[in-house]
């Protein structure tokens, strides 16, 4: 902890020279102006709506495809076959640029609908390679006492390869939760959606307004971190 404060004030520090040197505010503002920014943005209601509307498609984005990617790679783990289909689909989807998504969906689909499909796709392959992965690496002792008991694919699919690949599902929920956060961000710049962090990032720079911009993206750090902690909390308690 002490490290991570050294560090913390080193790099304040290092602002403040530039800043002090550069002595443009619209090209670096001084850390003090920009910490009274995000004072001022958290006392406002706008604040608070900006990152609810956010985090909410976020979150729809998010939970689709943990579900829809850990089960696709759970059969795509099971059985050749679908993994064959399947296997060029999600590798192709990780080879397309974010822009390609954004501009390609937002021809097909209204703005809120392109946000979360966007958000979904970005980060869809992420569950989907873990889950497949965690399947391949169950022992083949486990395979056959499975087959063995002869339980319906349901019952082994809620009872035994989720629980066995937990591990995999974690590491997938740990990579892809502040990747979708970031993605969404992003899109919401380049859709202009009605409300969202993403929003006001695109206002501030309309108005080259380089104080906001700083704040607004200081607060999506912090909003990441403790997003990212309490997951970790959470996920280490259902370890005890």
């Amino acid at each position: 902890m002490r490290r991570k404060i050294i560090t913390l004030i080193l790099i304040i520090g290092l602002w403040q020279g530039f800043a002090l040197s550069i002595d443009k505010a619209v090209i670096l503002p001084l850390p003090l102006v920009v910490f009274n920014q995000m004072f001022n943005l958290a006392t406002s209601q706008s604040f608070y709506i900006a990152i609810g509307a956010t985090l909410s498609r976020v979150a729809l984005s998010f939970f689709l495809a943990l579900i829809v990617g850990t089960i696709l790679g759970v059969f795509s783990g099971l059985f050749k076959s679908v993994n064959e289909y399947l296997a060029p689909i999600f590798s192709f989807l990780q080879t397309i640029p974010q822009i390609a998504y954004i501009l390609i969906l937002l021809v097909w689909f209204k703005s809120l609908t392109a946000l979360i499909i966007i958000v979904l796709l970005m980060i869809l392959p992420v569950f989907y390679n873990n889950a497949v992965n965690g399947i391949k690496n169950i022992s083949n002792d486990l395979n056959d006492v499975t087959i063995l008991y002869h339980h319906p694919f349901k019952f082994n699919l809620i009872h035994v390869y989720l629980p066995l690949i937990k591990g995999y599902i974690v590491s997938a929920v740990e990579t892809a939760l502040p990747q979708s956060l970031k993605v969404g961000v992003m899109a919401e710049i380049f859709v202009s959606s009605n409300q969202g962090i993403g929003k006001q990032l695109y206002f501030a720079r309309a108005q080259i307004d380089m104080v906001s911009i700083f704040a607004w993206t200081i607060w999506m750090v912090i909003i990441i971190m403790l997003i990212t902690y309490f997951t970790n909390k959470i996920i280490n308690k259902d370890k005890k």
